[in-house]
């Protein structure tokens, strides 16, 4: 058995990510990471519950945040709202090394008021993300309290100074933004692409055609196929064959199964054509991979 050296989000069967708090009966996450963790440098779509903010500290990735595709650079950041669809990727395959923070909402209602009037018209809107530069004041500011979180050693003190800098960011973001309401229509086409994410994950071993993948969603091909395009910029079935990609990246780097053995439990035909997609992702043989890693 190889030793494990990919970084793959736990997620439940909706495409939720389970999230593995930091604290014992606080709702929050603190991370430094790498993308090289992942395989392709690709972090694979999900959503959550809980909002977050990422901040690079050396080099540059892509988010894309229900289909908006935003380039944050170094010492940039980015807030996500809660349950948003949201992936990354480093497009040239470079490193970036990241702070990551998520925590649930609830930690910022104390109270019933702030709640109402604070909390829930910021979920509730059509704020899906903010791109945090330096640039700007406030924006700056928000990068700083993050960086402030991260600094935090001491599990007490940690856990104080979130909690007030959660707050303070809170403050800013309903302070600046521009909160107007959600549609109904765009709530509905993401519920339906999750549904059809999340066939592709479970079945993506079995031979999927289009009409199956948009039968999981109760809708037309041709909706299908726009739904992915807007929000995951791929057509479904170039979805599908990346996600066999990275699940067969796993294998390769976990387990002894043979490039054979990995291609037919990914759901390609055979080797011959695993090897062929694989090359034309990766540059390079999956033997070649499997060698260089």
């Amino acid at each position: 058995m190889k030793n494990k050296c990919v970084n793959v989000i736990d997620l439940n069967h909706d495409r939720s990510e389970k999230i593995k708090y930091t604290y014992p009966e606080f709702p929050f996450y603190f991370h430094k990471g790498r993308f090289s963790s992942y395989p392709n440098y690709v972090m694979e779509e999900h959503w959550h519950d809980d909002v977050e903010l990422v901040i690079s500290l050396s080099g540059h990735m892509i988010y894309n945040v229900n289909g908006q595709l935003v380039r944050i650079s170094e010492g940039e950041g980015i807030f996500i709202n809660s349950r948003r669809l949201h992936s990354a990727f480093s497009e040239d395959m470079t490193e970036c090394r990241y702070i990551v923070i998520l925590f649930h909402p609830m930690i910022l209602c104390t109270a019933k008021q702030l709640e109402q009037e604070i909390v829930l018209p910021v979920l509730n809107s059509s704020l899906d993300f903010i791109h945090l530069k330096q640039a700007v004041t406030w924006e700056n500011e928000i990068i700083r309290y993050v960086h402030l979180i991260a600094e935090r050693k001491d599990e007490n003190v940690a856990v104080l100074t979130a909690i007030g800098s959660l707050h303070f960011i809170w403050s800013e973001i309903v302070r600046h933004s521009d909160i107007k309401l959600v549609t109904v229509k765009n709530d509905t086409q993401l519920s339906i692409l999750k549904t059809m994410i999340s066939f592709v994950h479970e079945y993506y071993p079995e031979k999927i055609t289009l009409k199956e993948i948009a039968k999981s969603g109760c809708v037309s091909k041709r909706t299908c196929g726009n739904l992915f395009l807007k929000y995951v910029h791929k057509t479904p079935i170039a979805f599908l064959n990346d996600y066999r990609l990275r699940k067969s990246i796993e294998l390769m780097q976990n387990t002894d199964m043979t490039i054979l053995e990995i291609s037919l439990a990914c759901g390609f035909s055979g080797a011959s054509y695993y090897a062929e997609c694989f090359h034309r992702s990766f540059g390079k043989s999956p033997t070649e991979y499997r060698k260089n890693r």
